[in-house]
């Protein structure tokens, strides 16, 4: 039966270092080996033989392969560099240019809502003059912000372009904002243009002719019928008979026959529900559905009906309501 040897650890490790020891001595043998090189000159001068240790040999070829790695990486990494230097660089042209592209909006637009801001304050004296109400656009509506802010005091061009893009932002948002205000003051102001240029206004005849005989409200009764006296819904201006009668403002025709003690009479509807009326007229000269002007000839001065004289009757009235008096609207003219 044959004997089984055991070793321990400690003999093991033994064991491992003389394997190791002798490969080492035997790889510093071989590198002390010398490798000879014959150099051939080309003239007839003698050869030249170099002799090298194979580990010399070793060590320079590591170390070539280890220069050559080196170069590679180094290559690789300074491409990468550069390259991306060159992205950087276009990347900061494109944002100096849309910088500037987004500061000459700002300033396009500053200009615009600046001249937009004047034109609606202008609007608004137009609009509102003589009304509580005319504060409203300017001060409620209107944005007051200013938008100041110093470009040195940014850190970088990157902080620079998003103020001007911010800023553009504010102004577009400014700008929507004000120009539902700025229509408003112009529909307003339309709408009192249209009310101004529609309604009636100034006499009835020709600048001096005629004079006024009894003024709008209570009066006496010129036929000395009732002794309390009566409310007279008009203004009477005398003229001779055939004197002709002008329309006050724009309108259609409405009426051309006998109302009450009008006699002849003629109702011109005006737009805004205003409505004149010209009565006592001894001939008419339009006909229902006439589309008059201001200051075209509708009538002729006469004394039919209840007149004391040749005179005209003169009315303005809104709607149903009570009759106004004319003369407001005569001064208007």
């Amino acid at each position: 039966m044959a004997e089984t040897y055991v070793t321990t650890a400690y003999e093991r490790l033994q064991i491992a270092h003389l394997r190791w020891r002798k490969r080492l001595q035997k790889w510093i043998s071989r590198s002390r080996e010398k490798v000879s090189f014959v150099l051939i000159p080309n003239d007839e001068k003698p050869l030249a033989q170099i002799e090298i240790s194979v580990g010399m040999l070793g060590f320079l070829f590591g170390l070539s392969v280890s220069l050559v790695l080196l170069s590679f990486g180094l290559l690789v990494y300074f491409s990468f560099f550069f390259e991306r230097n060159l992205s950087l660089e276009k990347k900061t042209e494109t944002q100096l240019v849309s910088f500037l592209f987004y500061d000459l909006l700002s300033k396009d637009l500053r200009e615009s809502v600046e001249e937009l801001e004047s034109m609606t304050e202008s609007l608004n004296l137009l609009a509102w003059e003589e009304i509580p109400e005319k504060e409203m656009i300017t001060q409620d509506y209107l944005l007051k912000e200013e938008f100041r802010k110093d470009a040195s005091e940014l850190d970088s061009n990157l902080l620079l372009f998003q103020q001007v893009v911010t800023t553009y932002t504010q102004f577009g948002v400014r700008l929507g904002n004000l120009v539902p205000n700025f229509q408003n003051a112009i529909d307003y102001l339309s709408m009192r243009e249209s009310i101004f240029y529609s309604m009636p206004r100034g006499r009835p005849l020709k600048p001096g002719v005629g004079v006024v005989t009894s003024t709008f409200g209570y009066r006496s009764d010129p036929f000395g019928i009732l002794p309390v006296g009566e409310y007279h819904s008009g203004i009477d201006f005398a003229a001779g008979e055939g004197t002709p009668i002008y329309a006050t403002g724009p309108g259609i025709i409405a009426v051309d026959t006998a109302v009450g003690g009008l006699g002849k009479s003629v109702r011109i509807n005006h737009e805004n529900g205003f409505f004149t009326l010209y009565g006592h007229c001894s001939l008419i000269l339009v006909n229902p559905g006439d589309r008059v002007k201001r200051g075209d000839k509708i009538a002729l001065v006469g004394q039919t009906g209840k007149a004391t004289g040749a005179h005209v009757h003169y009315e303005v009235r809104i709607g149903l309501d009570a009759p106004l008096d004319p003369e407001e609207y005569i001064n208007l003219d």
